[in-house]
């Protein structure tokens, strides 16, 4: 029975995995592409209902890929509340879009919200397109809708580099 669960657990991790946090990449048919996870360590909790990946977590899908040193998904059985939150000193992410143009990025934490469907980089965060970037201490971009919220603090403020010329080029 438990060893049923285990496996149903596991199964339902992954198909999560496949369908909300690699959702970034631009192309839906990303979700029937296998989802590879390694890791130093892996720890089911079922009592809790999470798994985390420690140690060297790297997390890749086709054009998709993320680092971390530790990546905890929570929440894996209730779809309403499921997260994927990895930690790093920095998480870096890598895409190429379908334009095989590079978007990469990195920040103390990445947490992916599935339900309203929002990446949201904190700490020292960075977004980089070509020569273009958006420093901030936090930056949000919500999927769905195709919108970055870049948010200072009282310390600090959103930086931006725009490069004219590259503009048109990023979205052709």
């Amino acid at each position: 029975m438990k060893d049923r669960y285990l496996v149903r657990l596991l199964f339902s991790a992954f198909v999560m995995l496949s369908t909300s946090v690699i959702a970034m990449p631009t192309s839906t048919t990303m979700n029937n592409k296998p989802i590879h996870i390694d890791a130093d360590n892996q720890q089911i909790d079922i009592k809790n209902n999470t798994i985390t990946f420690s140690g060297n977590v790297l997390i890749e899908q086709d054009n998709f890929k993320i680092m971390a040193e530790r990546v905890v998904i929570s929440h894996i059985q209730n779809k309403e509340e499921q997260r994927v939150t990895a930690y790093g000193e920095p998480v870096k992410f890598k895409q190429t879009m379908t334009n095989n143009k590079i978007v990469s990025g990195h920040a103390a934490q990445l947490v992916y919200d599935i339900k309203s469907h929002t990446v949201t980089l904190t700490g020292d965060a960075e977004l980089n397109q070509q020569d273009n970037t958006i420093r901030s201490q936090v930056i949000a971009y919500n999927i769905n809708q195709q919108q970055i919220l870049a948010k200072g603090n009282g310390s600090t403020r959103v930086r931006t580099t725009i490069i004219p010329n590259q503009i048109n080029e990023i979205n052709k």
